[in-house]
């Protein structure tokens, strides 16, 4: 039976209780969306508008937001100051000239997500009597981010191996590394602490080699990200005028300044870590140290991306932190194992050789349980969040990736229940150090597939429409709304007498629309008076969520009709 360490028992204990995230409301867009503009896609207006103004479902941030609009002459007839509204961040609007005339116009958008995705669009319209239908395929209003930069890909990955060697190096030789315990004295701790060098005489490189590259991935994120929010070129995303409107209205520019402090910092915890100068005391705080300053660096980076843009952003910022930390955890020390280990004790008999590594392995064991834990229980909540119709694993990029990436979770297991199998015999050390290289480069192409997930976007719940009867006295009100999605759909209402036969007479019907998130607005439609039921509009749902809908009819003798219905928009049931 393996035996987990005090630490490692409470490790699992907490990461256990994280599948309790899945309490709490998710709802999770991964790119902001149209959700309302004005004018509308294609719209033929009578007389020119003086403004254009675009909501989303979401806050967008201020940076790199631009708006164009231009005649058919390519001429622009906007200001050339678009802002967000005022008053609502998920709102952006540009001012027109005076005085355009009659023709087809063009806007063309481009904002930035609260997940630092920036998305763009074309929307055309017209004004008066042009050309009846605007047809410019290249027109089409298209939004989202486009292909994801592969050096951001890169970058990314860099970062979680950098990351991963510098948790799995301290981690390891702080509290998995045989003979560092704190129940022995001093002298001998110390002792332990000047041989180390010479026990594991790769370790030094490895744990400045994740520096190193955990400090070159965040230096050269920034202009990366700058560029592609901007729309420019990676040349131009070095120049100061972009550089300094991502530090100052991005969030990810604001993350960058603090992880730069961060790494600037930890470069100093590492000198004293490495430091045979000072006491074995000294050393091991600064040990743990630098391990809260990466573990900041990986706090840091969970609150940009797809945590950021959730509705919940809080939950979900610790479950990414989490499930990075214990990916880097378990990956880091794998490295640990598979590349100091095997030139590990040179000087030692091979007998007490063998040993060191069967005891590595075993108390890695206890830890890695609880990283699988923890990997599993953020995983879940994570797929829950961001892929709400399972459907959407087999039908979008971002589901195919995660599925491929949870497959590799599971090779890696594998191998690793092989390990600590391997770890009881003395004769299977040799065959243990060649699947630990194997599980190791798993491991590296799941943080690949990890950076690949950053620059995807998450599929969407597929609408499905609503239909409900609710009995109102001696009539039944009948409800439908098709799509059922953020954005125009259609509402239809149909009242019938106790018969099942249509009343006859209506005056007017009007639906009132009640969210159940606070923040949102209420909405208010009458639908046009028909001969003949049923009675039809088309509205706008502004967002996902539960709303109380509530059904108002007059009949020809004035009598009410009232009924209320629960509509859940998107992926909430």
């Amino acid at each position: 039976m393996l035996h987990l360490s005090r630490p490692a028992r409470a490790a699992c204990l907490l990461l256990l209780c994280l599948p309790l995230l899945l309490l709490f409301p998710h709802l999770s867009w991964a790119h902001a969306f149209i959700v309302e503009s004005s004018p509308t896609e294609n719209q033929v207006l009578d007389k020119p508008p003086s403004q254009v103004k675009i909501t989303f479902n979401e806050n967008l941030q201020s940076a790199f937001m631009s708006m164009k609009v231009t005649d058919e002459t390519g001429k622009r007839v906007d200001t050339g100051k678009a802002r967000l509204h005022p008053e609502h961040e998920d709102t952006m609007e540009i001012k027109l000239i005076p005085g355009m005339k009659n023709g087809i116009y063009t806007v063309n958008w481009r904002a930035l997500s609260a997940d630092g995705h920036p998305v763009n669009g074309v929307i055309p319209f017209q004004v008066g009597n042009g050309s009846n239908a605007y047809t410019d395929p290249a027109a089409a209003t298209s939004e989202g981010s486009g292909a994801s930069r592969l050096d951001l890909i890169a970058t990314r990955w860099l970062l979680y191996i950098g990351l991963s060697l510098l948790l799995g190096a301290l981690c390891f030789r702080l509290l998995i590394l045989p003979g560092t315990d704190q129940s022995k004295d001093t002298s001998e701790r110390q002792k332990h602490d000047q041989q180390t060098d010479i026990t594991l005489p790769r370790w030094s490189a490895l744990l400045w080699s994740g520096y190193g590259i955990t400090s070159a991935a965040i230096l050269i994120s920034l202009p990366l990200q700058a560029s592609w929010d901007a729309g420019v070129s990676i040349g131009q995303g070095f120049s100061f005028p972009i550089l300094g409107e991502a530090l100052q209205f991005t969030g990810a520019g604001q993350i960058w300044f603090i992880q730069m402090i961060l790494v600037l910092v930890l470069s100093v915890a590492l000198i004293y870590t490495l430091d045979h100068s000072i006491s074995s005391r000294q050393r091991h705080l600064w040990g743990y140290g630098s391990v809260v300053l990466t573990l900041g660096l990986m706090l840091s980076k969970a609150f940009i991306g797809h945590p950021a843009a959730a509705t919940h952003p809080a939950p979900a910022i610790a479950a990414d932190f989490v499930h990075l930390a214990a990916a880097a955890f378990w990956i880091g020390s794998l490295a640990v194992m598979a590349l100091c280990l095997p030139a590990a004790g040179p000087e030692l008999p091979v007998s007490e050789r063998a040993a060191l590594r069967q005891a590595a392995l075993r108390r890695f064991a206890g830890w890695g349980i609880a990283m699988v834990a923890a990997l599993l229980a953020t995983g879940i909540y994570g797929a829950v969040l961001y892929v709400p119709a399972p459907s959407l694993l087999l039908n979008t990029s971002y589901g195919l990736v995660l599925l491929g990436k949870a497959a590799l979770l599971l090779v890696m297991l594998a191998f690793a229940a092989s390990q600590f199998r391997s770890a009881r015999q003395a004769a299977a050390a040799k065959r243990a150090a060649g699947g630990l290289r194997t599980e190791l480069s798993i491991g590296l192409l799941v943080l690949l597939l990890a950076a690949v997930l950053t620059h995807l976007s998450p599929g969407q719940a597929p609408a499905v429409p609503f239909e409900e009867t609710r009995t109102a006295g001696e009539y039944n009100v009948t409800l439908a709304v098709s799509p059922n999605a953020v954005g125009s759909n259609e509402f239809k209402v149909t009242v019938r007498d106790a018969k099942g036969a249509t009343v006859q007479g209506i005056q007017q019907v009007t639906l009132t629309l009640v969210p159940d998130a606070p923040d949102k607005s209420r909405q208010e439609f009458v639908l046009p008076a028909r001969q003949q039921q049923p009675f039809l509009t088309q509205e706008l749902l502004t967002a996902e969520g539960t709303w109380t809908v509530q059904v108002h009819a007059l009949t020809a003798s004035l009598d009410a009709v009232d009924a209320e219905f629960t509509l859940h928009v998107g992926a909430v049931k």
